[in-house]
């Protein structure tokens, strides 16, 4: 006798809780919630006695790594993935069967914790339930992964990478304003994954033009910033205060149509406060390099002053100042 099909039910597992997706490079972030939900609800299908879903599962990038933690019954269990050796369509899928495994793992742990009760139910006369094989058996195996188990707060990032940033520089300085052109060296080191030590180094010249004279302005500076910044995708921005100090060389050089004057020389220590402010694109999660693009504002509160006849004023290193750079990161080392 045929049994209509509408007479075959099959249950339908639970989905998920909330799935976060934290700074996901954008062509797999839009797949990776549905993925993760898709491969923990056929897990859970064929699992014997319906167990419950994940009350959460978070997903996090850093680098080329994806940090997923589950968090099934009250325990979290955490895992990492390794995304630079797989193609881009494979991630997604990777990252849901790295989930999917977090939760045959906690559910594997709660069967072994129920065993001794089930062994004395045998023991007595009492036929007891046999465990069907795990789903994992059968699926596609997963990346292979290091997991932990824990009751406590989320996992810590790991640390962005330490990088070395070489570039070309512009800078307004001085009053009257002199544009002057030279390069900038920067040592980007990270304290987190929000915050960044920036030691640097600057040197720059160029020429102010004033009615009686050229003068010729050199400077050498070395300066240290603190940044916030954030990842989105391939880009990353960043901004934080700092502070500037260096040494100014003046060379004055009469204009033609002023012969009672001769030119003359300084040297003197100048700087003061800045903010600065940077966005970074990094084209691939296992790129080294990254092109970058700054700007720096200060305000000059040691001055240098440059006089005529040591009383009238031809051109001064005072004031704000402000600074384009345009430089190449090189990671240096890897994150934590």
């Amino acid at each position: 006798m045929a049994i209509p099909a509408s007479a075959i039910a099959i249950p339908v597992a639970e989905a998920p809780g909330q799935v976060s997706v934290v700074d996901c490079p954008a062509e797999i972030a839009a797949r990776l919630a549905a993925g993760v939900k898709l491969e923990i609800e056929v897990l859970l299908r064929e699992q014997v006695g319906a167990p419950a879903p994940p009350e959460a599962v978070s997903i996090r990038c850093v680098d080329a790594r994806a940090e997923i933690a589950v968090t099934m019954a009250g325990a979290r269990r955490k895992t990492t993935v390794e995304l630079g050796g797989l193609a881009v369509e494979h991630r997604a899928r990777a990252v849901g069967l790295a989930a999917a495994e977090l939760v045959q793992s906690s559910i594997n742990e709660r069967t072994v914790d129920a065993s001794p009760s089930t062994s004395t139910a045998t023991a007595s006369g009492s036929p007891g339930p046999t465990l069907a094989p795990t789903a994992a058996a059968g699926r596609s195996t997963a990346p292979t992964v290091t997991t932990t188990a824990s009751t406590g707060s989320s996992p810590a990032s790991a640390r962005p990478r330490a990088s070395l940033a070489a570039g070309a520089l512009a800078q307004w300085l001085g009053r009257p304003a002199a544009l002057l052109l030279g390069a900038r060296v920067a040592l980007r080191y990270p304290l987190g994954n929000v915050l960044l030590a920036v030691p640097s180094v600057e040197g720059a010249m160029g020429t102010a033009s004033t009615p009686n004279a050229e003068v010729e302005a050199r400077t050498a500076t070395a300066g240290l910033a603190l940044y916030a910044g954030r990842t989105s995708g391939p880009l990353r921005l960043e901004a934080g205060p700092g502070v500037r100090v260096g040494w100014a060389h003046l060379s004055g050089r009469p204009v033609a149509s002023v012969s009672n004057l001769d030119g003359a020389e300084l040297s003197a220590v100048w700087g003061g406060p800045e903010v600065r402010a940077r966005v970074a694109y990094r084209p691939t999660d296992r790129s080294s390099l990254a092109v970058g693009f700054e700007l720096g504002a200060g305000l000059v509160v040691r001055p240098v002053h440059g006089l005529r006849d040591g009383a009238d004023p031809v051109y001064a290193i005072e004031g704000p100042w402000l600074s384009v750079a345009l430089d190449l990161a090189l990671g240096i080392g890897r994150g934590r």
